[in-house]
């Protein structure tokens, strides 16, 4: 069985559903220190006097060399207070804060380092698209005042085991295509609303659709703060829409095998007639024919990442796209699932809301009922069907492959794991 923990929302104000009371769902996942220059370094009125002690009696030096330094010694302390909090590691500096965080969690996150690992660097620099400039860098602290954690929703990824981590054990606000299951749907009015089967919380929008995104921004959905972690596949249309310099993004993803989410999408979109995106024919198709047919799915991660939906891929767009993740996203494994979504849970300081032992033991139990879809037949490499994969999406491949190696960069330089 899940486990769950209650959390009350009369406190939130917050209207529960009564059942039967859902909406129809109309899309599917489917789819500050600042140093002081005064010309000569000391304020003239300081400088001054020392100059006249010391030109009047050349004898008391000691005793003006005190003085001096009893003078600009509040100076001195701050600056040494200030780089002193610089280096501490950063579970100190949030304790300093007054943040809470639990100890026994992946140690809170640090920026990326400027100088990244040099194998990780490409010869045309960044090419990130201006379109994306509003998700914040890597390179810079995770402000939970400013920034929104941004889930970007890489189909048959892990994406519902995520969502349900998010639900059941941090008991996260979300904002995804759920928003349409508000009870008298208000289309003027940002709310929060809870389900009743499961008491998850959503916001009222519908973050998968352009009109839904476009309503998203209308009603400042970044701005609000409403939500504490937005979920979109719409990388370029939600980044570049929700987003703004002073309310910026925070860009994490979970990745997996590009051929296991090919044979996971063959056999679920050949049984699942209750979404829009079901296609019968694929019944009588195996999954080799799949492979070679129009309707297998082609780079779609880097396609996604490049906003290059049709048309030739290049290499260039494979650079851009590694060049976003490496600037732009905390990366996670659907392989190493427990590991990924404590780091999630470290970097955005989840961990305020429930203690360190329930979260676990809950996560735990979600990440062991899985996701029903990822139950397909084994497959071997080298296969006709695995090649004809393999070759509509090289690109994705090679992408992946990126993702494994930013992984375990990030986890050394993020989170300390030596």
């Amino acid at each position: 069985a899940i486990v769950t923990m209650p959390v009350s929302s009369s406190s939130r104000g917050i209207r529960r559903i009564a059942v039967g009371e859902e909406g129809r769902r109309s899309n599917y996942r489917t789819s500050t220190f600042r140093s002081r220059n005064a010309g000569g370094g000391l304020p003239l009125s300081i400088k001054g006097a020392y100059q006249r002690e010391f030109s009047s009696n050349t004898a008391s030096i000691g005793s003006s060399l005190c003085w001096f330094f009893k003078q600009i010694s509040p100076g001195i302390v701050l600056v040494i207070c200030f780089f002193t909090f610089r280096n501490l590691d950063r579970p100190t500096q949030l304790k300093l804060m007054g943040y809470v965080t639990q100890e026994s969690l992946v140690p809170e996150s640090r920026a990326v380092a400027s100088n990244q690992d040099q194998r990780l660097r490409h010869r045309l620099g960044s090419r990130v698209p201006q379109a994306l400039e509003n998700l914040a860098d890597l390179s810079t602290l995770f402000n939970p005042k400013t920034d929104t954690p941004y889930f970007w929703d890489i189909h048959f990824a892990g994406e519902i085991i995520a969502e349900s981590v998010f639900t059941k054990c941090h008991f996260l606000i979300q904002a995804c295509e759920h928003g349409l299951k508000q009870p008298d749907y208000n289309d003027e009015k940002l709310q929060v609303f809870e389900t009743p089967h499961n008491g998850a919380l959503y916001v009222n929008v519908d973050t998968t659709t352009k009109q839904g995104i476009q309503r998203a921004k209308k009603l400042g959905l970044a701005e609000a703060h409403m939500a504490e972690v937005v979920m979109s596949p719409e990388l370029h249309l939600f980044a570049s829409n929700i987003f703004s310099s002073s309310h910026k993004g925070r860009m994490f993803a979970l990745f997996r095998d590009p051929i296991h989410r090919a044979v996971t999408m063959y056999h679920y979109l050949s049984s699942a007639s209750w979404d829009p995106l079901y296609n019968p024919q694929l019944k009588i198709m195996s999954i080799e024919e799949y492979a070679k047919s129009p309707s297998v799915e082609n780079n779609w991660m880097t396609r996604f990442l490049v906003n290059k939906q049709g048309g030739k891929l290049e290499k260039e767009d494979m650079v851009v796209a590694k060049e976003i993740l490496r600037t732009k996203c905390l990366v996670g494994l659907y392989e190493d699932m427990d590991v990924s979504m404590r780091r999630f849970q470290g970097y955005f300081m989840w961990s305020q809301k429930a203690p360190p032992g329930q979260v676990q033991e809950c996560r735990t139990a979600v990440l062991a009922a899985g996701d029903r879809r990822h139950n397909t037949p084994e497959f071997e490499v080298g296969t006709s069907m695995y090649e004809a994969l393999a070759n509509n999406n090289q690109y994705d491949m090679e992408l992946y492959q990126y993702a494994k190696r930013l992984y375990q960069v990030q986890g050394e330089q993020i989170f300390g794991i030596q």
